[in-house]
């Protein structure tokens, strides 16, 4: 009877014992699993950011373009001003030549003209 005793006792601490390290198999692979979960979330976590960075470059080096975009728009429009204004001097340096070759043409034909009378009142 006492052999039975120990026979079922030693029965049932085999079975806790089993029953023990099931329960250690499973804390051990819900931690692995809780790890992974977290590995995971973290992975998911950096490529998101490195997708926000993505696109804040991007969007960056799209508004550098369109910023050196107009840049070279209000020079090419200063350049065009610039040009419009030299070449406005240049017809008033040309029309202001023109008056003074006519003055003179004048002048010289005045001349000539007294010339011929003071020649022909001799």
């Amino acid at each position: 009877k006492a052999l039975e005793a120990k026979g079922r006792r030693e029965q049932r601490e085999r079975e806790e014992a089993a029953a023990a390290r099931e329960r250690e198999q499973a804390a051990r692979q819900r931690e692995v699993e809780r790890v992974a979960d977290e590995a995971r979330r973290a992975a998911d976590a950096a490529a998101l950011e490195e997708q926000r960075r993505a696109i804040a470059a991007e969007a960056e080096a799209k508004l550098a373009a369109e910023r050196a975009a107009a840049e070279e728009t209000l020079r090419a429009r200063e350049a065009e001003r610039r040009a419009a204004e030299e070449a406005q001097r240049e017809e008033q340096r040309a029309a202001a030549a023109a008056r003074k070759a006519a003055q003179v043409e004048a002048a010289r034909r005045d001349k000539e003209a007294a010339d011929r009378r003071a020649e022909e009142e001799k």
